[in-house]
């Protein structure tokens, strides 16, 4: 028995030398061998990371001008882990909600407890962020809050930054907007290392800052921290933060003082419009369509090199509603059509009828087509007299001996007006609709041309093609021809009943007319090409893209797309006629050019000729569209401009008037410097003073100025001085140029 419990014991020891063995071996082989690896785990338990928002690259004009940048705000956020763990019923939850928004509302910004409610509710946030509620609050509420944590879980206030516009609604179509990232753009989205996009993070939405995303938007910092088991922050790992890169500024070839030239003078040119009373033609029993004006668009382009020197689009937004999101409400407001649609990019979204000013690419088709002095089309040079009206060829036996009958047969010009001796130059200068009618039938009928000369010669020039411009959402107009009327047909007949193309339709083309659209930022970009002589070029809103020490990354540069054989004889002859339309008497836009009581101004056309080119376009149960094209100076032009109005008028009427208003200073050089948006609210808050400081100085008494209290503080409001300065929030404001200003618009407008 004895040795039986000997080897039972031996057996035993054995074993409890190989499990110590083994557990030492392990603890060795975890303190040693992965000791690294097991402290590296161990603090990922305890550590959290939190990105640190990089701040988005500047958008500066071709001057450098910071246009967008970005901006400190004041915010509430809540955290959703903080506000549940502090066990509020939804009784005690529905209070906390409603003191926030009472005391958010005191300090002067509109919050419902619903809108609280809808952000705490948003999936683009997680469980542990803090989820902004209120943007730009007053930096009271920092202490108000800080004060009563224990009554507000969750609840901080904190200073972060967002975009700032600093013009205001200024090239806003150009410009764009941010917000959060959805998940559509998640999935779509092919970012550079480093840039990653995570729910709630910002991304540009329209225009620049959504087609230069990738240039703007700058590499997430980080910071971490390590928590306890309660999820608390005991302290910051500063050995292992991460600094956010900035992303890089985007220079434009925008001049924003010609867009706040252009922006004004397209507002006055509306209202100035829907005050006219139409007038009722001779004969007609019918009342004339109203000039609504519910839009319209101005594009001025460098011919040399395709860069965008102004666009703008009426009616706008201002971009700084779009920090925090824009409300549900207020993103209906701006894209119901009811309120014409102050988010569409008119400039280069809008289709419309381009009119007379396709006279251009008609004439052209004729010449390099060898229609002129074939048929019923006179030499280019021959004088010849317009009758006021032209029958088409095929049914011209019917149309003779009972014109009301000849329905789709007879087309005349405005009001069957007459012209004496004209030629290819004067029907330009005149903008005779026969002439170009004589040109359209005879393109399709005569064997001897190519049927769509027309539409070729215009498409030659970009018409009917996007032009490339670096801005998202253009549209491509429409140039029709015989085949794709047919096969629109074809593809819908409900919608496009009719397949057949004849005569009249290209008779219609000649002048713009029928289903020919063309984009502002088209007609401007084709115009450009034949006043550089045939180079056409890829519009462009960017020169170069730089980083914040101002290195250049990327220069964007001009790019010539196609050439356009331009014969020399005919661009003298088309020059001359197009600078008769503002120089000649008779042209159509002589008095837009040679005087104010248009509405327009006395040119220096000696020392700067336009050449220029009316448009007026039929709407069918509408007003007419008014269209005007020009550039100059005539024979060495720097500025091509295009000016769209819609349901205005004649082109002559209004369009032209605001070409002639806005390319005087240009051409001059006496833009007026553009104001920022502070300047704008100083010089809108100091108006009232400055018209009582006005009273005073112009009045037979001094009693006005013991109201006066220069030394009062700035921050109170707006303050007058004695000497006409108004300063307000920092910025002060001349009281004499302002009302001179105001007094020599009041004048312009009553005329």
């Amino acid at each position: 028995m004895d040795e039986i419990a000997r080897y039972r014991m031996r057996v035993l020891a054995v074993v409890a030398v190989s499990l110590f063995v083994a557990l030492g071996a392990r603890l060795w082989y975890l303190q040693v061998m992965i000791s690294e690896q097991a402290v590296a785990a161990a603090a990922s338990n305890i550590t959290r990371v939190i990105d640190v928002p990089a701040p988005r690259g500047r958008i500066l004009d071709v001057e450098g001008r910071t246009l967008v940048g970005n901006r400190l705000t004041t915010m509430i956020t809540i955290n959703p882990r903080e506000l549940e763990e502090a066990d509020l019923d939804a009784v005690d939850r529905r209070r906390m909600l409603t003191r926030i928004a009472v005391e958010v509302n005191r300090s002067g910004q509109l919050l419902k407890v619903s809108d609280i409610e809808a952000s705490l509710a948003d999936r683009a946030f997680g469980y542990y962020d803090d989820i902004p509620i209120a943007l730009d609050v007053s930096e009271d509420l920092l202490v108000f809050f800080g004060e009563r944590r224990d009554l507000y879980p969750g609840v901080t206030v904190v200073d972060s930054t967002v975009r700032s516009y600093l013009y205001g609604d200024l090239a806003t179509h150009v410009l764009g907007w941010v917000g959060p990232v959805n998940e559509a753009e998640l999935l779509s989205r092919h970012t550079s290392p480093g840039k990653e996009y995570r729910l709630r993070d910002e991304i540009g939405k329209a225009g620049i800052e959504l087609m230069f995303e990738d240039d703007l938007r700058g590499v997430a910092g980080r910071r971490v921290v390590e928590v306890d088991r309660r999820g608390e922050i005991v302290r910051e790992r500063k050995d292992l933060f991460f600094a956010p890169i900035p992303g890089d500024d985007v220079i434009l070839t925008l001049d924003i003082d010609v867009q706040w030239l252009v922006e004004t003078e397209l507002e006055r040119s509306v209202e100035l419009a829907r005050a006219v009373q139409p007038e009722r033609e001779e004969g007609s029993s019918e009342d004339p369509a109203a000039f609504v004006v519910p839009g319209g668009a101005v594009v001025i382009l460098d011919p040399v090199s395709g860069s965008v020197v102004a666009m703008a689009s009426y009616p706008s937004y201002d971009p700084n509603e779009s920090i925090g999101g824009f409300s549900v409400d207020r993103w209906n407001e701006l894209n119901d059509p009811a309120n014409d649609l102050p988010m569409f990019n008119r400039a280069i979204q809008g289709e419309y009828a381009p009119g007379s000013t396709f006279k251009l690419f008609t004439a052209h088709a004729a010449w390099h087509e060898d229609v002129f002095g074939v048929g019923r089309v006179p030499e280019a040079d021959e004088l010849w007299d317009d009758p006021g009206s032209y029958f088409l060829q095929s049914c011209r036996a019917d149309a003779e001996e009972q014109e009301e009958e000849a329905s789709g047969c007879v087309f005349k010009n405005a009001g069957s007006k007459t012209y004496e001796n004209v030629d290819l130059p004067r029907s330009l200068t005149v903008s005779s609709d026969v002439y170009y009618y004589t040109i359209g039938e005879s393109v399709y009928i005569n064997p001897l041309h190519t049927e769509t000369a027309i539409q070729e010669a215009a498409t030659s020039y970009g018409l009917g093609y996007k032009s490339g411009v670096p801005l998202p959402f253009e549209q491509d107009g429409f140039m029709p021809t015989p085949a794709n009327r047919k096969q629109r047909h074809e593809d819908n007949p409900v919608a496009f009943p009719f397949g057949e193309w004849y005569s009249g339709d290209n008779v219609n083309t000649a002048i713009g007319q029928g289903d020919v659209l063309v984009t502002p930022i088209q007609l401007a970009n084709a115009y450009a090409t034949f006043a550089n002589g045939g180079t056409r070029m890829a519009p462009t809103v960017v020169g170069r893209v730089v980083d914040r020490d101002g290195e250049t990354l990327r220069v964007i540069g001009a790019r010539a797309v196609s050439q356009v054989e331009i014969d020399p004889e005919f661009r003298e002859l088309v020059l001359e006629g197009l600078s008769g339309v503002t120089a000649d008497p008779e042209g159509t836009a002589y008095w837009a050019f040679n005087s104010t009581a248009t509405n327009g101004t006395y040119f220096p056309l000696e020392e700067f000729p336009v050449a220029a080119k009316t448009g007026t376009a039929e709407v069918r149960g509408k007003a007419d569209t008014s269209l005007f094209a020009a550039f100059g100076p005539a024979y060495a032009p720097t500025h091509v401009m295009v000016a769209v109005m819609e349901e205005a008028g004649f082109g002559s009427q209004v369009a032209a008037p605001l070409v002639a208003r806005v390319m005087e200073p240009v051409l001059t050089g006496t833009v007026d410097e553009a104001p920022t948006a502070a300047v704008r609210y100083a010089r809108s808050a100091a108006l009232p003073l400055c018209a009582s400081w006005y009273e005073w100085i112009t009045g037979d008494t001094l009693e006005r100025l013991k109201g006066v209290d220069p030394t009062a503080d700035p921050a109170s409001g707006p303050v007058l001085d004695a000497d006409g300065i108004v300063r307000v929030r920092g910025e002060r404001v001349d009281c004499g140029p302002l009302v001179d200003e105001l007094i020599a618009n009041l004048g312009t407008t009553d005329g």
